[in-house]
């Protein structure tokens, strides 16, 4: 299949301050070869993805902000009056916005204004490269962060009305959240339509700003024979996935496995970040961190209305509360794992483990020895796998190291959400 990308900055960013600040979207167009699409006087300039910078980006670089473009011609739109709402022929020439917009990057912040051009531009462009340009193009891969996550459901919602199923879509995104009440209010922001063949979504546990509230599964509607879709919460705020902080596995996860994915579905990259998670063993490891980083102590949460207004606090997100996250994760509030790509990726990496504990009907101790030789052996030169382990007292060392037979056996009769068949585990 022919593949072309298209990546979405969220809001406040732009290729450029996305590249200054090592964010995940500008990581990715800047290592995916074959050139960057430009679109001027109504020409479309091939390449091999597009970038849609993000609403309300400051103007970082000189770089034009989105409601300024016309998405029909991809000229800078004309300067009309800034208090009279267009007329039909300012909307059937897409000059809607223009220089003289008032406060133009307050509402790119606000209300995401330039996100719909971004939307219009991106159909526009796929419409020409593959219409008149004759570019072979039968598969489009997304990416965002933030409001560009939920812009690429947004364009793959348009490119269903466009192109029904013929063109294969398949999003990556990041903490999905449209901003005010257009996560519910906009059904383009909520629906994956059968053009959407793959949907990975990491959303973050700890983000706590009542506006950014994210398209995780209460929200989310699509068709599970069409399309295969896997939520993975994920520790820390906002940007804590997409700009290595607090906890840098965190983003350091994420983006090795959008990596994985990416190159999976037939985007080409000429690098692979953090490749030193490149097995199983390496993901668990980076997961044992985060369990370890991990306290649900009351002593530990911030209830204030400053911090829940701003977002601090070690706080879970509604939808990453113990009780509802048996919908994320297999085994929900009883498990060890932070998400399902944890536990698959502990399954692959230390099969033998994985049965005895957390699969077996059986009961009683046994020696790791004899269980799983690989997590044994890993004992010495995987601490934070072991000490995860031994904090939630699924492995006890007195002084050899034994397991408990069943003690991470899941509550439920059956698992209510697995790791797709076919999906990557790390780049």
């Amino acid at each position: 299949m022919s593949t072309f990308t298209v990546y979405c900055h969220g809001t406040g960013f732009n290729s450029v301050s996305g590249t200054e600040n090592n964010e995940l979207v500008a990581w990715f167009h800047n290592h995916t070869p074959g050139g960057r699409v430009t679109f001027a006087g109504s020409q479309v300039t091939g390449g091999s993805h597009l970038i849609n910078e993000g609403p309300g980006h400051h103007g970082v670089g000189d770089v034009v902000l989105p409601q300024q473009v016309n998405p029909m011609t991809g000229d800078r739109k004309t300067s009309r009056n800034p208090f009279k709402k267009p007329s039909f022929a300012d909307h059937a020439r897409g000059n809607t916005g223009g220089p003289t917009r008032v406060k133009a990057d307050l509402r790119g912040n606000f209300s995401g204004d330039g996100w719909d051009e971004n939307v219009l531009r991106t159909v526009n462009i796929i419409q020409d490269l593959k219409f008149e340009q004759g570019q072979d193009i039968d598969r489009v891969n997304l990416v965002g962060w933030s409001r560009g996550a939920v812009t690429c459901i947004r364009i793959a919602h348009l490119m269903h009305e466009v192109f029904g199923t013929s063109i294969e879509c398949n999003i990556f995104g990041v903490d999905p959240v449209a901003g005010k009440g257009a996560g519910l209010k906009m059904v383009d922001t909520r629906v994956l339509h059968p053009n959407v063949r793959r949907y990975v979504a990491v959303l973050a546990m700890h983000e706590m700003r009542r506006t950014f509230k994210p398209q995780d599964w209460s929200r989310m509607a699509m068709d599970p024979a069409a399309t295969t879709a896997i939520l993975l919460p994920m520790p820390g705020v906002h940007n804590a996935q997409v700009i290595p902080s607090n906890p840098a596995d965190a983003a350091y996860i994420t983006r090795n496995l959008a990596a994985a994915c990416l190159s999976a579905w037939g985007t080409p990259l000429d690098s692979t970040p953090y490749s030193f998670l490149c097995t199983p063993q390496d993901m668990c490891e980076a997961y044992g961190r985060l369990v370890l980083s991990l306290s649900e102590h009351a002593s530990y949460q911030t209830s204030g209305p400053k911090s829940r207004l701003i977002g601090m606090g070690l706080r879970r997100r509604e939808f990453a509360q113990h009780s509802k996250m048996d919908t994320y994760t297999r085994g929900g509030k009883e498990s060890y794992w932070i998400n399902e790509h944890h536990r698959a990726c502990f399954e692959a990496a230390y099969p033998h483990a994985y049965q005895t504990i957390f699969e077996s009907n059986g009961h009683g101790v046994e020696l790791l020895s004899k269980v799983d030789i690989g997590l044994f052996s890993a004992m010495a030169s995987r601490p934070a796998t072991r000490n995860s382990l031994m904090s939630k007292g699924l492995l006890v060392d007195d002084p050899t190291y034994k397991v408990g037979v069943g003690t991470g056996r899941y509550g439920l009769a059956s698992a209510s959400v697995a790791w797709p068949v076919g999906f990557p585990l790390h780049a």
